[in-house]
């Protein structure tokens, strides 16, 4: 059985190099970084940091391929260094999340005793979005519009409902989608959903992955036994139109893929986005 750690790093090497750490103290047999194409020093300083270290190997990519592809880079060299096996436990885990072995024990063990287990998570400490419900069409078809994100936001309503977990006896409760940020999974059931779906560049990426797996038959799983630091923030560092163009068009990806909206539904998507767009006076190019 091996504990094998993934982290996408793009730009903030020292929060990458004290997770990388942090996973190793907690009981993490190997640790596979990948650098997204960071436009600043991060290789040179994860080489200095690691290479001395048989538990950390680095990876580089040549162009920024985004979150999905990014992670998928680090899943299928895992695959081929250390092979397919049902009890090899995956921990994919962003660069601004603090994990103990309290955390790493709790989720290894889960994964390896439930055979219908897809991804697995502990809570995060004081954020109560750490699991949310399915995005349904009529929310992204709603949500996508910016004036009703406003008005939602301000009754207190948000496109992804998270769980609120109350206190209760219940070690774990089913969720829809587990946080990015950090969970596990065993191997071969994240190998036999393909990884995750490299179609969307950033965003919606957790989303995609829960209807893979819901798609075969397993079920999200969120631990209430421990929890762990997330920072928030920690990759993204983009211009608020650039980021909500990555959500409007992985939002739309899922709208086709996933929540098979038809050909009306996707055209009041996209006149929505061009009908704000006129009125703030801005656009997104898409380009990365």
């Amino acid at each position: 059985m091996l504990k094998l750690g993934l982290i996408l790093n793009y730009r903030n090497y020292q929060q990458t190099i004290l997770c990388c750490h942090n996973l190793i103290k907690a009981g993490v047999d190997q640790v596979t970084i990948v650098d997204n194409a960071s436009p600043n020093d991060s290789v040179q300083q994860l080489h200095a940091a690691f290479d001395p270290c048989r538990q950390v190997s680095i990876l580089t990519t040549k162009s920024n391929l985004g979150y999905a592809q990014g992670n998928n880079v680090g899943l299928r060299a895992i695959e081929s260094k250390f092979g397919l096996a049902a009890d090899h436990v995956l921990l994919v885990v962003n660069p601004d999340s603090l994990l103990d072995s309290e955390n790493v024990e709790q989720v290894t063990n889960f994964c390896l005793s439930h055979e219908d287990a897809g991804t697995v998570t502990v809570l995060q400490r004081e954020n109560q979005k750490t699991a949310w419900h399915n995005l349904t069409k009529k929310k992204a078809l709603l949500y996508n519009s910016r004036i009703f994100s406003k008005l939602a936001y301000h009754f207190g309503k948000e496109e992804a409902t998270p769980y609120h977990v109350t206190q209760s006896e219940a070690k774990s409760i089913k969720v829809d989608v587990n946080s990015g940020a950090f969970f596990a999974i065993r191997q071969t059931v994240f190998s036999k959903v393909g990884y995750f779906d490299s179609a969307t560049f950033l965003y919606y990426e957790e989303q995609a992955l829960t209807f893979k797996l819901q798609a075969q038959g397993y079920q999200n799983y969120l631990l209430l036994t421990s929890s762990y630091v997330h920072k928030g923030q920690g990759s993204t560092q983009l211009a608020s139109r650039e980021v909500l163009g990555y959500y409007q068009q992985s939002r739309r990806y899922l709208l086709t893929q996933y929540l098979h909206a038809g050909k009306f539904a996707l055209l009041f998507y996209d006149w929505t986005i061009k009908f704000e767009d006129l009125l703030t006076g801005d656009h997104f190019s898409g380009k990365h």
